[in-house]
């Protein structure tokens, strides 16, 4: 009997992007990110349900900034010697407010 593929169930495309974390004095780096979500590595600890507050840095047209961000934990796996995560965005919000003009 062949098997189907299970249907896509992400809210938004991902992208894959290496960007620094910063969590709860530990360090670690994104994987890829989406409008939704986000999926890093770290060496903290986490639990599948708990609410995690994180910060990434990204450059942008020469100067740094930093996004903090709020994400519910949906899934931890083994990477290696490190944790994966997988949270999903329950409050991203921009360090201050600024315009940016391409």
């Amino acid at each position: 009997m062949a098997r189907t593929a299970a249907p896509e169930q992400r809210a938004a495309v991902r992208f894959d992007a290496s960007l620094p974390v910063a969590i709860q004095g530990a360090s670690g780096e994104t994987h890829n990110i989406s409008a939704h979500g986000v999926y890093f590595e770290t060496d903290l600890p986490q639990r599948v349900g708990e609410l995690v507050n994180f910060s990434l840095e990204y450059t942008l047209h020469g100067r740094r900034h930093r996004l903090v961000c709020e994400g519910k934990v949906v899934r931890v796996d083994r990477q290696g010697d490190r944790l994966g995560v997988a949270a999903r965005l329950v409050a991203p919000f921009f360090d201050g407010t600024e315009e940016v003009s391409l």
